[in-house]
């Protein structure tokens, strides 16, 4: 999964909080920057920064992976319903996966990375690709 922002650019993004501040706004803003094709799901809205939202799963268009902007709980109950999408290429954002949601993905035979978007998109620039590359040298980057 060390390729996945390569590989990928049609994503959907779990998740995607209303708050215009919020983490999951500016990677999403940084994804579709980088021409990525992203299509959010939040069952509380149907429109976030002019772009239709998506209540659930099963009425996304074709994505190649999702992202995972999620507490654990509401991951773990998401994670079926991606597999039963297509998708089977994921990204848990830091705090969306804990060890149940790692154990449900390994056995839906999921392929997932658990770690921060902007420590590892190739175009995320200084001090994330630093971050990215003491994390890696650290071995913290399971």
């Amino acid at each position: 999964m060390k390729d996945f922002f390569t590989r990928f650019n049609r994503f959907a993004v779990l998740g995607l909080s209303r708050n215009p501040k919020s983490f999951s706004r500016n990677a999403c803003a940084f994804l579709r920057s980088q021409g990525c094709e992203v299509h959010p799901v939040n069952p509380n809205t149907d429109n976030i920064d002019g772009q239709v939202c998506y209540s659930s799963i099963e009425y996304l268009p074709d994505v190649q992976a999702a992202i995972f902007f999620t507490t654990p709980r509401v991951t773990e109950e998401l994670l079926l319903l991606c597999k039963e999408k297509g998708i089977v290429n994921v990204w848990f954002q830091q705090g969306s996966a804990d060890k149940t949601v790692i154990s449900a993905a390994d056995k839906l035979g999921l392929n997932y990375k658990n770690s921060c978007v902007f420590m590892h998109h190739p175009k995320a620039g200084f001090p994330h690709n630093f971050h990215g590359f003491m994390v890696r040298i650290l071995g913290l980057d399971k």
